[in-house]
């Protein structure tokens, strides 16, 4: 998705508590507070809409729908194109990294092409609203507290732009990214461990031979000094992977914690790329694997 309109984008944000009115996040991008309501009942009308037109009433309403509560907005200006690519790209980027390292609960339901605060004032005619992350979420993932601060927001600014740049440049980053920010919102929780897991193998295993040793030893060998630690690693990744194993032939074993824990160490090896800025190339990890260097 490159693109919703022309202009400047406004990506609403849910589930997220700003500790102060507005945050700089460099290159023109703003993170501030606002407040509108994003809300979807289901109607059924009877019969046909004319050409051009409603369809006539009587209407009747079904139960269901969805609602959020939009209470804050990052501002993507349009200039940032010209460095970054997609608007919409650098907003899911931000998203992403608020998720990873903040809190995993922010969503971001709709864009506009106004600010909501404006929304009000705005004519129907000059209005763009797109609905983004509207589903329900069945692996909701979440931190206690989890307040965006000046911290919160330096650790976010310090990193989107070479997040963004993995994102673009590498298809296994990428892959993993979308895994981990997806997850939640997979209703079959099997679908989302083979989905966590089909990324950690794209990062740690360019053959498909020996797959679960080699993904779990690669693993261990990144994240882990060479010793005792690694080798406990190691097995215990080993002992994830059989979970996904199970889910990958249609019979689960896992439990939710199992679930977590792949969410957790999928989390770890991100944020270890990111303070590394590259994605680990097969020489580095074999050196890992077999040369005791990090």
């Amino acid at each position: 998705m490159s693109t919703l309109f022309g202009g400047n984008v406004y990506a609403g944000l849910a589930g997220i508590d700003l500790v102060n009115d507005s945050f700089d996040l460099g290159s023109g991008i703003l993170l501030r507070k606002v407040y509108a309501h994003l809300f979807s009942p289901f109607m059924m009308a009877f019969e046909p809409a004319p050409t051009g037109k409603h369809h006539p009433g009587p209407w009747k309403s079904a139960s269901g729908g969805f609602s959020f509560d939009v209470n804050a907005e990052l501002f993507i200006p349009e200039n940032i194109e010209t460095e970054f690519g997609s608007k919409i790209g650098v907003a899911r980027t931000l998203v992403f990294l608020f998720r990873l390292g903040v809190n995993p609960a922010i969503t971001l339901p709709v864009f506009s092409n106004h600010s909501f605060d404006t929304l009000a004032e705005i004519p129907d005619s000059d209005a763009r609203l797109f609905p983004y992350e509207v589903q329900n979420r069945h692996f909701p993932l979440g931190v206690a507290g989890g307040k965006v601060d000046d911290g919160a927001v330096q650790w976010v600014s310090e990193r989107w732009s070479k997040t963004h740049g993995l994102i673009e440049n590498s298809p296994e980053f990428a892959l993993a990214a979308q895994a981990i920010d997806s997850g939640q919102f997979v209703e079959n929780h099997a679908l989302t461990l083979v989905s966590l897991w089909g990324a950690l193998e794209a990062l740690f295993s360019p053959s498909t031979s020996e797959l679960k040793f080699r993904v779990s030893a690669l693993i261990a060998s990144f994240l882990e000094e060479a010793g005792e630690n690694r080798a406990q690693r190691q097995k215990a990744v080993a002992s994830l992977y059989d979970k996904r194993s199970a889910a990958a032939h249609g019979k689960p074993k896992h439990k939710p914690e199992h679930l977590l824990e792949t969410f957790n160490l999928l989390r770890e090896v991100l944020f270890r790329i990111i303070e590394r800025g590259s994605v680990p190339k097969k020489e580095e990890l074999e050196g890992m694997l077999f040369g005791g260097h990090k």
